[in-house]
């Protein structure tokens, strides 16, 4: 899957991509201030439905997912099939927001990680009363080994009725060791059994996609008897239905070798394969063949895209940086006007702290801890300063300008009318760059 991405088509459709979601977010923001009006929701689900379908037509899994279920929640919400409007509204608005960013980091890294996008998905999800997805249903290998052009005549494998007794044997043997595995005794012995079946039935179904299968089975069960993979409800699962498989051979013997392989097997196989990072060369062979270490990242790097998924893109970052530095702009002249009057009343420093506790606190947000601290103390100072000598400090120097490039996203800005619940949040919401700074609706 990952070969088939059209970076070129998504770098054309890109921009039309987020003009629509800005007209998406400003439906939605109208709706928020009015929730009576429905008419505000419908505009914004029809922009949703535009993205998903130009998504959907550059094949890009992950955002196309996220488009999806944003749709789907709309469209709920249109319908009052939610429980917390509210909530949906902000959880929408998230995914509005974040999109953005994650097509962004797409077009920069060429890699697809729907995986990224999970926590999303699954409030997406949530809140409309769904059942949520696991990192399993968004792992995506490439799959094209799969498609195997068998040769010809290939079914007579298993038309000898000596095969199909052969076939019987390793059912039973297979069934043997899989009943002791699943009672967890003896494994290093019936692991080995398993092994011996796997084995004999990927040479008999050789270039073929059952001979795939097999294959895979073969490193999975390795990877088991050697504690890479954990023996769990989950793996017992996935060795029964490899059972199954067995009785799928013996059962459609007459053309069972031209059938596709079950993806959604070969992919629960793959997916553990993948995680437990087992290192032998046939294992190797998978991880290449199946592109399993861009399917499924490493934490590390998951938790990476998950932080610069987080913050505002590029362009609402320097309106944001734009309005923040018009505020500072606009405090210092306030200070050299008090500075060189004639009478100074210190009470009049008052009506500079809001607007200071504010810029403070959209600093902090964007991550500008270092600025955000220094202002604040050299503030302080400057005003323990001004009380002791009933003057302030001559000028206003310690106020600057912030620069763009300070800035890190450990944190979406979300706009002002769409509540936060996260109980970190500060009580003073960040300056939204199409807005005049205003306290956060409580």
């Amino acid at each position: 899957m990952a070969g088939s991405h059209d970076y070129v088509a998504l770098e054309w459709v890109r921009g039309e991509i987020e003009d629509t979601l800005k007209q998406a977010q400003q439906a939605l923001e109208a709706y928020a201030d009015n929730m009576e009006d429905s008419s505000r929701l419908r505009f914004c689900l029809n922009y949703l439905h535009q993205v998903h379908g130009t998504l959907q037509m550059v094949e890009f899994y992950g955002a196309a997912l996220l488009a999806e279920e944003m749709e789907k929640l709309a469209t709920a919400m249109l319908n009052n099939a939610v429980a917390h409007p509210e909530e949906c509204v902000e959880v929408l608005m998230r995914g509005i927001l974040q999109l953005p960013n994650y097509l962004e980091r797409l077009q920069s890294s060429h890699r697809d990680m729907p995986v990224v996008l999970l926590p999303l998905l699954n409030d997406l999800r949530a809140s409309r009363g769904e059942g949520l997805l696991s990192d399993t249903s968004l792992f995506t290998p490439n799959l094209a080994p799969l498609k195997v052009t068998p040769p010809k005549g290939v079914n007579l494998r298993l038309h000898d009725d000596r095969v199909i007794q052969q076939l019987r044997k390793l059912r039973q043997m297979y069934q043997y060791a899989l009943i002791n595995i699943i009672r967890e005794q003896n494994l290093e012995e019936h692991y080995g059994y398993l092994d011996k079946v796997v084995v004999r039935l990927a040479r008999l179904c050789k270039d073929t996609a059952q001979g795939q299968l097999w294959t895979i089975a073969s490193v999975f069960i390795d990877a088991l008897a050697n504690g890479a993979i954990e023996l769990s409800s989950a793996t017992k699962h996935l060795l029964s239905q490899l059972d199954k498989r067995i009785k799928k051979l013996i059962d459609e013997n007459i053309d069972i070798l031209v059938q596709p392989a079950p993806e959604d097997l070969v992919k629960h196989l793959l997916y553990y394969i993948a995680r437990s990072g087992y290192d032998t060369a046939a294992a190797r062979a998978l991880r290449e063949a199946y592109g399993l270490d861009a399917a499924l990242p490493s934490e590390e790097e998951v938790d990476e895209a998950r932080q610069q998924l987080a913050g505002p893109d590029k362009s609402a970052m320097g309106s944001v940086v734009q309005a923040l530095n018009e505020e500072l702009a606009r405090i210092k002249d306030q200070l050299d006007l008090f500075v060189r009057g004639e009478f100074r009343d210190n009470k009049d420093l008052e009506e500079l702290i809001p607007g200071l506790v504010q810029v403070s606190n959209t600093m902090a947000v964007l991550g500008l801890g270092v600025p955000e601290k220094s202002l604040m103390t050299r503030f302080a100072c400057w005003k323990k300063s001004s009380v002791a000598r009933s003057r302030p400090m001559t000028g206003s120097s310690w106020i600057s300008p912030v620069p763009c490039c300070m800035w890190r996203p450990p944190c979406p800005a979300l706009p002002m009318n769409i509540r936060l619940r996260k109980p970190n949040t500060p009580t003073t919401a960040p300056f939204h760059a199409s807005r005049s700074p205003r306290p956060t609706r409580q």
